[in-house]
C-alpha cells in the first residue's frame, strides 16, 4: 500500500511541474524556483548577526586601543579609528570613503545602529559591545556609542584633474592637532589638490586630528616629504609659484597682501609654519633667497599674527 502511495504522489507532482507541450509550467516555477539574487540578499541581511564583545580584553578591544595610542601600529596596519555616529555615517555614506570602514562596534543599546549597518552595508563587520567595552575604546570623555576601524587612504596618486588652476597647501612644522584638522577641512571647502606635511607635522591619523577634520582627511590626499625640495618636486610647482605665509621680505621683495597674487593665473602652493616657531629655517632661507615668495593677510595695528588655521 505504502509503495502505491509513492507512485501516486510522484505522478502527482510530474503532473504539476509539466504543462501539456511537456515543459515546466510557469505556476511551479514560480512556487519553487530559488529566489532572485536580490531576494537572496535581503536574506541574508536579515540572517546576519552582530558579533558581540562582552570582555575589555578581547582582541578587538586592545587592537582598537593600539591604534588610538601608538601611531606605530597605525602605520603597520594602515588602519585607524573614528567615533561618533555623525563621522561614521558620513563615511559610510560617501561612495568614495565607504569601502574603507572596515569594522564598526556599536554599543549595546544602539540595536537600531547595529540593524541599520548590518542591512546596509555588507563589507562591514558589525559588533555589540557592552557600556565597558565602549569606554575602553573611546578617546573622548563621553562614549558616543559607536567607534569604526577605518583604513587610512595610500594616495599613491595626486589627481592633477583640473577644470581650472591648482593649489596645493603646504604645512611646515604645524603641531596642533586641532589646527591640522580645522586646515584639511578649509582645504576640502576650496578645494585644495592636496596637503603636504614637512617634517615636525603633527599625525594627521592621531584621533583628535581626525575628529578636528570631520571626517575630511579621508576626502584630501595627504602626502608627507622630508624637505620642501621634496614636497614641490611632489606636485610639480616651480619655487617662482610657492609661497610662505610671512612678514619676511623675499630677495628684496616686502610681503604681499595675499589678494594681490594671482592664484588663478598658475599652479602654486602655500607655505604655513608652526604655530610658536613659525617657518623651519629651510623656507626661511628660501624665502629670502628669492625661491619663495612672502604672503600675508593685512590686519590692524596692534594684532602680531593670527592663529595657523587662520
Amino acid at each position: 500500500m505504502s509503495s502505491i502511495r509513492s507512485f501516486i504522489t510522484v505522478v502527482f507532482l510530474v503532473s504539476i511541474m509539466y504543462n501539456d507541450s511537456g515543459m515546466i509550467s510557469n505556476a511551479f516555477l514560480s512556487k519553487h524556483a530559488m529566489p532572485s539574487f536580490r531576494c537572496q540578499r535581503a536574506l541574508y541581511s536579515q540572517l546576519r548577526q552582530p558579533d558581540f564583545i562582552s570582555s575589555t580584553k578581547s582582541n578587538t578591544v586592545k587592537k582598537i586601543q593600539s591604534l588610538l595610542k601608538r601611531p606605530k601600529k597605525r602605520s603597520e596596519i594602515g588602519q585607524t579609528v573614528v567615533e561618533g555616529p555623525r563621522m561614521v555615517f558620513d563615511l559610510l555614506e560617501n561612495h568614495s570613503t565607504r569601502n574603507l570602514v572596515r569594522q564598526v562596534v556599536v554599543s549595546e543599546d544602539k540595536s537600531d545602529w547595529a540593524t541599520e549597518l548590518l542591512s546596509k552595508y555588507e563589507h562591514l563587520h558589525v559588533c555589540q559591545g557592552t557600556h565597558d567595552v565602549l569606554g575602553a575604546i573611546s578617546d573622548t570623555v563621553t562614549p558616543q556609542g559607536i567607534v569604526a576601524c577605518v583604513e587610512i587612504p595610500s594616495f599613491d596618486h595626486i589627481s592633477k584633474t583640473r577644470n581650472s588652476t591648482l593649489l596645493y597647501l603646504v604645512l611646515d612644522g604645524v603641531s596642533d592637532p586641532g589646527n591640522v584638522g580645522t586646515l584639511l577641512r578649509s582645504s576640502l571647502a576650496v578645494g585644495v589638490s592636496a596637503v603636504i606635511l614637512l617634517p615636525g607635522c603633527c599625525d594627521v591619523w592621531s584621533p583628535k586630528a581626525i575628529r578636528s577634520a570631520m571626517g575630511c582627511s579621508f576626502q584630501i590626499p595627504i602626502k608627507s616629504a622630508n624637505s620642501l625640495h621634496d614636497a614641490l618636486q611632489l606636485i610639480g610647482i616651480e619655487d617662482q609659484n610657492s609661497y610662505a605665509a610671512t612678514m619676511d621680505i623675499s630677495d628684496g621683495v616686502p610681503s604681499k597682501p595675499y589678494d594681490l597674487v594671482g592664484w588663478d593665473k598658475s599652479d602654486s602652493a602655500l607655505i604655513i609654519g608652526s604655530e610658536g616657531n613659525g617657518l623651519s629655517h629651510e623656507v626661511r632661507d628660501a624665502v629670502a633667497a628669492g625661491k619663495v615668495g612672502a604672503v600675508h593677510v593685512p590686519m590692524q595695528e596692534g594684532i602680531e599674527s593670527l592663529n595657523a588655521a587662520v
